[in-house]
């Protein structure tokens, strides 16, 4: 059983609102100088901000993962994520 299925009357705290429900979400962490996602994380979730919220258990159960170093033979897939530098768009914007 789903330990947040036991929350009640939730509100944000963010906003107040008492529209907050569970949903699956995904967040990014460093690992040294790897980025990684998170999928299938356990969340409340605000339907009016979108803000988000973990239990204990989850936050929990983020850290043994972190703890683990995200092994790369473990990942379910992979990701092709874009950089870009701050300091091209502000270059820019002074050569202008």
């Amino acid at each position: 059983m789903n330990p947040l299925e036991h929350q009640s009357s939730l509100t944000c705290a963010n906003c107040g609102s008492t529209n907050v429900g569970i949903r699956p979400v995904r967040s990014a962490f460093w690992q040294d100088d790897r980025l990684v996602v998170v999928e299938d994380i356990p969340a409340l979730v605000c339907g009016a901000c979108a803000e988000q919220f973990y239990d204990d258990a989850t936050v929990v159960g983020i850290d043994l993962l972190r703890g683990g170093g995200f092994p790369a033979e473990e990942a379910r897939t992979e990701l092709r994520v874009p950089v870009f530098s701050f300091g091209d768009v502000v270059a820019v914007k002074r050569g202008s």
